[in-house]
């Protein structure tokens, strides 16, 4: 990972259901992260916990307790909280993507960053979510907005782990792209076939020719498969003969 994953520090708030720990948990550790801050846990450590956290028990037993946010969140810079409805107040808002982009590139400055995920019933208070810097809103179903505390943990790591490991597309062909000419020859060839099959008639010939030079153009045929099918349209010129 290029971010320094150990500087994001996940926090929950006042969690009810200690299963949903131990989600957030795996959740966390599936894409990357190991820091996990409880604010007064309603039932921690727990057995529900350990048993819904899979592989992820070592996260559970490094995490820290908090009896307030303020505390939780303290030796951050940048605080995020993640909320899903309309305030009186207006705050910056960011998406999960638009969040990931400005944490990794804050962690990679050695910036500690906190991101804040309410209670489950109720989300994060007012006075909670003006300790941020941004307010992160994930996209959902206006009817039906409603994501529990690992998939909205999932949403947003999963947006860190992906803009953080960014892959290069790889060339995945094992012969180059025909050029201009070559790719050229086939179509012609292909439509001179064409006409010899009475497929097309060249005194009437609609767009069906410009549809099928789109065609070639478009899927970029390598070397190996315009010569395969120059080598088809041959055998079938010689039987047309």
């Amino acid at each position: 990972m290029s971010f320094k994953s150990n500087s994001i520090n996940i926090v929950l708030v006042e969690t009810s259901h200690p299963g949903n720990i131990g989600s957030v948990a795996r959740a966390m550790k599936t894409m990357g992260l190991s820091k996990l801050s409880l604010v007064n846990p309603k039932d921690f450590p727990s057995g529900d916990a350990n048993a819904l956290s899979g592989n992820a028990r070592d996260l559970l037993d490094s995490a820290k307790v908090y009896p307030n946010l303020k505390d939780a969140i303290k030796e951050s810079t940048f605080v995020y909280a993640t909320s899903a409805r309309n305030r009186s107040i207006n705050w910056p808002n960011v998406s999960p993507e638009e969040a990931a982009k400005k944490i990794i590139d804050q962690s990679i400055n050695g910036k500690e960053v906190s991101i804040i995920f309410g209670r489950e019933d109720r989300g994060l208070k007012n006075e909670e979510l003006q300790l941020a810097n941004y307010h992160l809103e994930i996209p959902a179903n206006p009817d039906y907005p409603v994501l529990n505390i690992a998939m909205s943990v999932q949403i947003v790591t999963y947006e860190l782990y992906k803009n953080a490991n960014l892959i290069e597309e790889k060339e995945w062909r094992d012969f180059p792209e025909v050029n201009s000419k070559d790719l050229q020859r086939l179509i012609d060839h292909f439509v001179e076939t064409s006409i010899d099959l009475e497929l097309i008639d060249p005194d009437n010939p609609s767009q069906i020719i410009s549809r099928l030079k789109r065609m070639f153009t478009r899927l970029q045929p390598d070397s190996m498969e315009a010569n395969y099918l120059r080598g088809f349209l041959g055998a079938i010129n010689k039987r047309l003969k």
